[in-house]
């Protein structure tokens, strides 16, 4: 079933045309050499674009002869929505010694906010419809469109039928299959489909990977450490009346109420301290103020909380490497309100303060104290 998907999908938006055209066009190849840095995928991208007869499967046959299998811890980066997840992803994504996920990470499950559940009995293409994520190219590079100076969109190549082929082909090459072998193919899966990837290579001691809401809940973070033993969990929680006044512009109608507002973002604290308690060593509570005012202190801590070499990239927000400009989809409601103060934003009323903070109290202070001072 996914496989007729794919392939369907593949033939209605056409984008082995789309990328072919890119490639070919000289002026096109001319600004995609800007962007890569990777020996071997250059040649493999100049190899499927020199010849103007090219089609789509002379790309996936040679990109599956070029199969880098990615079997890395995972880094989740998950806690209440809109509490700057996505900016600390960014911050990560130029480490040399880090795999970092394109895009928000999801399953294609109905429930989207539950950790997959992977039957080995089953077969793989199963498996595939259960966890294979659609990387929307189009938002993804509008997303990511300008580098810091605002110059030009930064590519992402990405074939979505060549994801599927990888997955299979992966888990063929296995003798026998354990749960993390299906996602590890699906991690290798995801950056061999990314054309343009430019930070393949050994000694990748992490994968990072954000998604708001993920860590919510007790028998999804069993189930991530249970699969990742070795994997660990970094959550940011903002200050309730600054993640509120974010909350309520992103979604007035949704965090009107704010006594049903402040009960979500309990619960969600308490998840995560939970976690925190629970997997001690695995989890990193920080505050979202400490990461937008004391970035370099936070970075630090956290390339030794994951033993990476600290590098000053860690201080530049990119994609793929290249540095983008932190507006447009990175510009966070929270962010701005601890920054800015903007007149855009709401304002909360004495009395939904009041609340806020009586509501809030303990339960922050609990958090505060199981998180790093910096």
């Amino acid at each position: 079933m996914a496989n007729r998907n794919i392939e369907k999908k593949e033939e209605k938006t056409k984008p082995g045309k789309k990328i072919l055209n890119f490639l070919l066009t000289e002026t096109n190849r001319r600004k995609l050499s800007q962007h890569l840095k990777d020996r071997a995928r250059t040649k493999m991208i100049r190899q499927v674009s020199h010849d103007r007869e090219s089609h789509l499967e002379d790309i996936l046959r040679v990109c599956l002869k070029h199969i880098s299998p990615i079997t890395a811890p995972l880094v989740l980066i998950s806690q209440i929505s809109d509490s700057g997840g996505v900016l600390l992803s960014r911050l990560l994504d130029g480490h040399s010694e880090i795999h970092a996920y394109p895009c928000a990470f999801a399953f294609e499950n109905p429930e989207k906010h539950l950790w997959p559940k992977i039957d080995l009995r089953d077969k793989p293409e199963h498996w595939l419809e259960i966890i294979f994520e659609k990387i929307d190219i189009e938002n993804i590079q509008e997303d990511f469109k300008q580098d810091e100076k605002g110059g030009h969109r930064i590519p992402h190549i990405f074939l979505p039928v060549l994801q599927e082929r990888i997955f299979l082909k992966y888990l063929a090459s296995l003798a026998t299959i354990k749960t993390r072998d299906v996602f590890d193919a699906w991690m290798t899966a995801c950056f061999g489909a990314w054309l343009n990837y430019q930070n393949h290579g050994d000694g990748k001691k992490y994968i990072t990977a954000f998604t708001p809401e993920l860590a919510n809940l007790k028998e999804n973070m069993e189930s991530f450490f249970e699969i990742y033993p070795d994997g660990r969990l970094i959550s940011l929680v903002g200050n309730p009346h600054s993640w509120y006044i974010s909350a309520l512009q992103a979604e007035p109608e949704k965090y009107a109420d704010v006594n049903w507002s402040v009960m979500r973002w309990k619960e969600r604290l308490h998840s995560v301290l939970w976690t925190k308690e629970r997997f001690t060593d695995h989890a990193c509570l920080i505050k979202v103020e400490d990461l937008v005012n004391k970035p370099e202190s936070v970075m630090r801590h956290l390339a030794e909380f994951l033993g990476l070499q600290y590098d000053p990239t860690l201080l530049i927000p990119t994609f793929n490497g290249d540095p983008i400009s932190v507006d447009g989809s990175f510009k966070m409601a929270a962010v701005d309100v601890i920054k800015h103060q903007s007149k855009d934003y709401p304002t909360l009323g004495n009395d939904q303060s009041k609340i806020i903070a009586e509501m809030t109290k303990d339960d922050y202070q609990e958090f505060l104290n199981e998180t790093v001072r910096f």
